[in-house]
């Protein structure tokens, strides 16, 4: 009874959202556990609110990794919906699949595939497939730094522009966490993302976030995303960012 009754904490007090950014950060639906075997997480929001207009707010993400060995597969699915009266202030989602294989100790393999929408920055569809090395250059009981550079391939397509666009990029990233005690940790993912054939096309990101684990099932997370562009379709800034709080339930 006393777990059902922190499910349903869950699904009463969520009540933020997180306005997903261009560049996803992979490395915080990372699980950092490193034994064979399946591990998962899904978070839920909705809120219905009605005054001088009706606003909704929706999320779903699920987070789902399997590790056999050298062998390390992630499955993510984020969708996040805001709308008030007619307008909508938050509509993006995305689906990623990543492959790892550890070559050595500190060096593993890593391809990717990714769909992705943000309608409220004209972005009606990115695919990006990717693949390259990442290297461990910290790992212990309370810190991990990890270095990353991959090729990766890009198609786009924009609201209102009938042309595509595809564009090679490599995707560089450095990626840390660290332990605060036994029941909090710090998570922080910077990365660069320059057109091979034109280094002034280029993106910069990071994305921090902070977890509170309150029980073995349940979180308090807030974290901070920040984004900046310089090739943005018009009409939106090249520096967007967004604020995030909310509980996570774990499986």
């Amino acid at each position: 009874m006393f777990f059902l009754k922190k499910i349903a904490l869950v699904f009463c007090l969520i009540i933020c959202y997180e306005a997903n950014a261009q560049v996803v950060n992979v490395e915080s639906k990372r699980f950092l556990n490193d034994t064979n075997g399946w591990v998962g997480k899904v978070d839920f929001n909705f809120t219905l609110t009605q005054n001088t207009q009706q606003m909704i707010a929706a999320g779903n993400n699920a987070h789902i990794q399997y590790q056999h060995n050298r062998h390390r597969f992630l499955i993510l699915n984020d969708v996040n919906f805001v709308k008030a009266g007619t307008t909508d202030f938050v509509n993006a989602g995305f689906q990623h699949f990543r492959y790892n294989y550890k070559i050595i100790d500190r060096v593993t393999a890593e391809v990717f595939t990714q769909v992705q929408y943000n309608k409220i920055l004209r972005l009606d569809l990115r695919f990006l497939s990717g693949v390259g090395p990442r290297f461990k250059l910290i790992k212990n009981k309370n810190a991990r730094l990890y270095f990353a550079t991959l090729y990766m391939y890009e198609y786009e397509e924009i609201t209102g522009e009938k042309k595509a666009t595809t564009t090679n990029r490599l995707s560089s990233y450095l990626t840390f966490s660290i332990s605060l005690g036994k029941n909090a940790d710090l998570t922080s993912t910077t990365f660069y993302q320059p057109n091979i054939a034109d280094f002034a096309d280029y993106r910069i990101a990071n994305d921090t976030a902070f977890e509170l684990i309150i029980s073995k099932h349940l979180g308090f997370k807030t974290g901070f995303n920040l984004l900046y562009d310089t090739k943005q379709p018009a009409g939106i800034p090249e520096l967007v960012y967004s604020l995030r709080n909310g509980l996570s339930f774990k499986f």
